[in-house]
């Protein structure tokens, strides 16, 4: 049996996930209709991997995430979930968090764009939500 769990593992290795990224607050948020931008994580079964977005103005963006596996679950006022989880309709708590992991990540885009996301994901799944924001000024909720 573990050998066809760790066949499926390496099989898996390359595996991605659709992350959505909705915006919640800036200038991206007042289009209408709202955009749905869909990101691309690789690497879902290991604890990092590459990230590719497409913004809603065309600029495309590369980066890479990574995850800890599930220590202490702790929110500082200077983190995104800190600033804006009531934005985006997040409540927050601190304290041991057993099966959830914390992440973040980090792209770069075409025409200059830097975005910036943490993020918590169940142990051993790629479920999660999260917060980006970008250089622009917008801010997203992620889900995936």
């Amino acid at each position: 049996m573990r050998s066809i769990i760790a066949a499926l593992a390496l099989l898996c290795a390359g595996c991605s996930t659709n992350v959505s990224f909705f915006p919640i607050e800036g200038p991206v948020a007042a289009q209408r209709p709202l955009p749905e931008l869909v990101a691309t994580a690789d690497g879902i079964t290991s604890n990092s991997g590459g990230l590719s977005l497409t913004l809603a103005d065309g600029q495309s963006c590369k980066g890479k995430w990574a995850s800890a596996a599930p220590q202490f679950a702790a929110i500082s006022t200077g983190s995104l979930f800190g600033q804006y989880a009531s934005v985006a309709g997040f409540g927050m708590s601190a304290g041991i968090a057993p099966g959830v992991n914390r992440g973040e990540a980090f792209l770069s885009c075409s025409k200059g764009t830097t975005i910036q996301a943490e993020f918590f994901t169940g142990s051993g799944t790629a479920n999660g939500y999260g917060i980006a924001k970008d250089s622009d000024g917008n801010i997203y909720k992620m889900l995936f």
